[in-house]
Parts: C-alpha cells; structure tokens; sequence
C-alpha cells in the first residue's frame, strides 16, 4: 500500500531510496488574500491543502504502487483585488520564477510526477504557473503538471465536470459568483466551519459581470467596504461538501491520468492562456518589437544600414 509523506519529515537517504517512477509530488500555490467580512486571509490556502490531501487519499487507492509526497503550501500568488488590507500578492514574472524554480530542484531529485494544485482562480496567477510547468516540461519531458485552470474554466474548454443536480440549479440561480461568494463559503464551512464568521447570511449581495471583472477599478468600486463578489448568504454545508467532492473527483480524474501517461493535453492550460497580454513575458515582448522597430527607422533615415 502507498503512502502519503511530508517532505519536511524525510531524510535526504529517505528520499534516495524511493522509486522514482513511482512517486508523486504534490505542492499546493495559493494567496493570502482578503475574503470578505466572513472569513479569514487563508481560504484558498485551506481549500489547495483540502483537495490536495482528500485526492492524494482517493489516488491511493488506485495507484497503491505510488508513493505520495507533500510540500508545505507556497502562499505565492497573482492577484488583483484591490482596496483591502491582508492581500500578499506576487508579480506573475515572481511566480512564474519560483514555481519554475521549485519544480526544477525536485525534478533534480528524480522525481518525475510533480503536481500543483493551484487553488486561486485568477487567470494570470493560473496562467503563470502552466507557463512555468510547460518551460520544465519542453525542457526534461512531461514532468510538471497544474490542472486547476482547466477545472476554472470548464465552461469555455467544454469540460463536462458532471455536477449534481442541486449544484446545477444553484449555479444557475446565483451567477457570477466569484469571490466569497456561496461557492466558497460553502466549501469553507464543510472544510472547516471555524474560518467562516456566522455574519455570512447577513451580507448583501453583491453582483459583478463578465464584462466588469476585466476592470480591477471597477470591481473595486463595486465591492469597496464588502470585499466579496457573489451571494454569501445562499451557502450552506451540503453545497459545500457536493462542490468540495467535484473538484476532487476532477483532480483525481485528470492526475490519474498523469500519473498513467495518458493524454492530458485538454486539461493543461486555462481557456485564456493564448492570449498573448495575460502571458508574463507580454509587456518584454511588445518592447522587444518597439525597440527593434525604433532602430530600424532610424538606421534607415540615416542610411547607416
């Protein structure tokens, strides 16, 4: 049977000794950020540790030649909301860097099933982390692999995550909710009910477009003095355990197919990742083009080419 470890408990000989080819490291990259009146600076910290733990647990019971590792969470991360104290954001260069660092040291170790549970919906801060898997993945083969920006954009990629019916009729009555709202209420209250504040029920809802979430100035303005995005009110426990459950069935649906070598090309990149702006190398690029550009008008005006 396989065990799940903590690399802080290992020795370096420990290490050595394990099988390779059959073992799997899991790391959770996760904001501390602000979640409202209601609950504290960790939620996505809570929730990447939560689905990372419960699907390391379920893949046991398939991959039992496995043996399962586990970093301590990095709270490193992209985001974007603005107006609150206790957000810890990162550059997305940063956190490209640091997970593209991380995954070379343990790839270094031998270790060639590495997974990142990047429990933060923000496209930039998914994006990041797949554009720093894909460097290790050209570089030393399929080594690295972040499947949380397929799960947030499921919509757009066409992924079916085959949600209970009570969840369907929940998402379609309560849209948009994308920040401590009744999603993530809910699923703090079934991981772990002692970080939600009993004012929950209480707070306005608060509603925020497509179109809108472009805008950080006017997401802040619509949230200002609140802090979350959606209908807090509407969650309860049994919403919380049936959304909690999907999203370790995916994580364990799609690692398991890592994990076999199997086709995971579908689940690898949030549905933005092309977009060239959202990249970390963006705004180099564009400088690159203007830079060269500028030189060759000008060696053309003074004939010097």
């Amino acid at each position: 049977m396989s065990n799940a470890k903590n690399i802080m408990e290992l020795t370096w000989k420990e290490i050595e000794s394990l099988d390779k080819s059959k073992t799997a490291l899991f790391v959770t990259f996760a904001p501390i950020e602000e979640h409202g009146h209601h609950m504290g600076l960790g939620v996505d910290i809570y929730e990447g540790v939560f689905w990372q733990n419960e699907t390391i647990h379920k893949l046991m019971e398939s991959f039992t030649e496995y043996n399962f590792l586990k970093m301590p969470f990095f709270p490193i991360a992209y985001g974007n909301i603005e107006g609150f104290l206790g957000n810890l954001y990162f550059k997305q260069s940063t956190l490209k860097q640091v997970t593209y660092e991380l995954l070379e040291n343990v790839v270094n170790w031998g270790i060639n099933k590495i997974i990142i549970i990047a429990s933060h919906g923000d496209p930039k801060h998914q994006i990041a982390i797949e554009e720093a898997c894909d460097k290790i993945n050209k570089k030393y083969g399929v080594k690295a692999f972040s499947p949380m920006g397929s799960f947030f954009s499921y919509k757009e990629l066409k992924i079916d995550l085959d949600f209970p019916d009570k969840l369907k009729q929940q998402i379609e009555k309560y849209k948009n909710d994308y920040h401590a709202g009744w999603i993530e209420t809910s699923q703090m209250i079934n991981i772990n009910s002692s970080v939600v504040k009993d004012n929950y029920n209480q707070l306005p809802d608060i509603y925020v477009n497509q179109k809108e979430m472009i805008s950080s100035k006017k997401v802040a303005k619509k949230i200002r003095g609140y802090g979350h995005i959606g209908y807090p009110k509407a969650a309860n426990k049994e919403l919380g355990e049936l959304l909690n459950n999907n999203v370790i069935e995916f994580l364990t649906k799609t690692i398991g197919l890592f994990l076999k070598n199997e086709d995971i090309s579908k689940y690898q990149h949030h549905f933005l990742y092309r977009i060239p702006f959202l990249r970390t190398n963006f705004v180099r690029k564009v400088g690159c083009i203007l830079l060269i550009i500028v030189l060759g008008l000008y060696f053309s005006k003074n004939n010097i080419l």
